[in-house]
């Protein structure tokens, strides 16, 4: 069954709806729309500008070369899009109108998905029954195009959409890029290509922030693109075809342009150019220690913010998902070339300071370095579990016969733990009573600088570029000893009292600090308690309090 019928479906059992314009042809003998085109309900359209989305306006005029009906695959479940053009201006408004209900209902439901999974809150759900109404109402008089009826129920199912657009917008401005890209790339089972679809016309028709852009650019490089096994995205169509696909889906969505396109035309081709450099760019890098001294994702993302609305031109939009995809793919082709160098710790200590937020938003996809180097060794970094078996003789170790072995169990049974201890008794009295006498003070000297460093000395620091801040007068200087800056990470010695709170009071510090930052210029906190270990850590990507006992 497709979307439009479930809407159908859904009327009729709240006694909303008797009869549709749908099921009116089939009495009178014409052809069945909803038959002779059922695919074309299922294409989901996004609200838009009010301009954009009145019903009854004339249809939007498309680029000649714009493909008028297609089948799409997109990254998805597999299902095939089919698009279809419009056989009459009345049918053409209303599969703009039932579309524009359903990619709502969509739109509503991974938001509401996203709120939970992501911010843990409960999703303020947005009643539909009056636009579903409106729509009823409409599809009724859609025939008639110039009678009043009609003016006056696509005036209503206008009003409706725009109410529930904006209701929507107002929550989107609550969720994050990193909010969105988390939950599209973990839910399982994964989103539909017609969700993806439905969420990509929401944001390419709403007004223009770098938020939404942000969103925007994530979801269409998703859409046009699928995982491998090795980490990377094989981009689903070549160049050609996929500035086509935008563009059908552009014409689809019925999107008006948020640029000039005689006066930007050399600037849309400009901006596409600067993707295939930056692109060539990343490619070229011999190595990821080049790649990140150049600042290149810093700098790609800065790109993407410069061009604004042009960012949504077709020609351009196709070029960065392409370069999303390439530069995604340099990444992790550069990390495992490192990672035949030296082992993840080494890679980790190197390049920890990495932002990883900077290089997901550049590249259309959350790439983290800690998560690929824990996936490439499958053990937590810097912990091996595992040893090689030794080699017998003289013979040379094939791949297949180096195998992997647990640790050997080191426990013994009690009777061998008494008879090892008897023998430990007997052998100390015959060890030569000076190196007895270093040995414990050895001893000696070592737990007295173990309990120096960990209860009477200062974690330190490099104090190039760190800056000293205070808390005082504030509701959080009860709790803080020293605060220091670094760059974009504040670093926090906390009160003894902080060590007897429980986890969630701690994680509730850890976030007031963390949202303190957003007017005075961190991104990362690291909170420690007052012997200088690490209770938690906090950033745009993820929160979470470390054990300490």
């Amino acid at each position: 069954m497709n979307l439009f019928e479930d809407l159908v479906d859904e009327l009729k059992e709240a006694n909303l709806l008797e009869d549709t314009v749908m099921d009116a042809p089939k009495k009178r003998g014409a052809v069945d729309p909803s038959h002779e085109d059922r695919s074309a309900y299922d294409q989901t359209e996004s609200p838009a500008d009010p301009a954009a989305r009145n019903f009854a306006s004339p249809i939007p005029v498309a680029d000649s070369d714009t493909v008028q009906s297609a089948d799409i695959q997109f990254q998805g479940n597999g299902e095939t899009i089919e698009i279809r053009e419009a056989n009459s201006e009345s049918e053409f408004f209303r599969k703009r109108a039932v579309s524009e209900i359903s990619s709502l209902k969509m739109v509503e439901a991974v938001l509401s998905a996203v709120e939970r999974e992501q911010l843990k809150a409960v999703p303020n759900s947005y009643d539909d029954l009056e636009a579903n109404t409106a729509l009823h109402a409409f599809l009724k008089v859609s025939e008639d195009i110039t009678g009043d009826e009609h003016k006056h129920a696509e005036f209503k199912l206008l009003h409706e959409t725009e109410s529930w657009c904006s209701a929507l917008a107002a929550r989107d401005k609550n969720l994050t890029v990193a909010n969105l890209r988390r939950y599209c790339e973990t839910c399982r089972p994964m989103l539909s290509s017609q969700a993806m679809l439905a969420i990509a016309r929401f944001y390419r028709n709403l007004p223009y922030s770098e938020t939404v852009r942000g969103k925007f650019d994530f979801i269409i490089t998703r859409l046009f693109s699928r995982p491998m096994d090795d980490e990377t995205r094989k981009l689903l169509f070549d160049s050609t075809e996929v500035l086509s696909h935008v563009k059908t889906l552009y014409a689809d969505w019925s999107s008006i342009p948020l640029y000039s396109a005689d006066d930007d035309e050399s600037k849309m081709l400009l901006a596409a150019l600067s993707f295939e450099e930056l692109s060539v760019e990343a490619e070229s890098s011999p190595t990821f220690d080049e790649l990140i001294k150049s600042d290149f994702f810093g700098r790609l993302r800065l790109f993407k913010e410069s061009i604004a609305e042009l960012f949504f031109a077709p020609v351009v939009t196709a070029a960065a998902i392409e370069c999303n995809i390439r530069v995604g793919n340099i990444y992790v082709k550069l990390i495992n070339l490192e990672r035949s160098k030296m082992d993840s710790a080494s890679i980790h200590n190197r390049f920890g300071d990495l932002n990883d937020q900077t290089v997901s938003e550049a590249a259309g996809q959350t790439l983290e370095l800690v998560e690929i180097l824990r996936e490439r060794t499958n053990t937590p970094i810097g912990e091996e579990d595992l040893v090689e078996d030794e080699v017998v003789g003289d013979e040379e170790p094939d791949a297949a016969s180096v195998v992997k072995t647990p640790k050997p169990n080191k426990s013994k049974s009690v009777d061998d733990e008494g008879t090892f201890i008897e023998r430990l008794t007997e052998n100390a009295f015959q060890v030569n009573k000076v190196f007895l006498a270093v040995a414990i003070l050895l001893v000696v000297t070592s737990i007295g600088l173990y309990v120096w460093a960990s209860y009477f000395a200062e974690p330190t620091v490099s104090s190039a570029g760190v800056k000293t801040l205070s808390f005082q007068g504030t509701d959080l200087g009860e709790n803080v000893k020293t605060a220091k800056l670094s760059g974009d990470t504040l670093y926090i010695l906390s009160l003894p009292t902080v060590d007897t709170m429980t986890k969630d009071k701690q994680a509730e510090l850890l976030q007031k600090l963390y949202t303190a930052g957003k007017d005075k210029g961190w991104v990362n906190v690291n909170l420690m308690n007052s012997e200088g270990r690490t209770i938690g850590f906090a950033s745009l990507t993820r929160m979470e309090i470390t054990a300490t006992q």
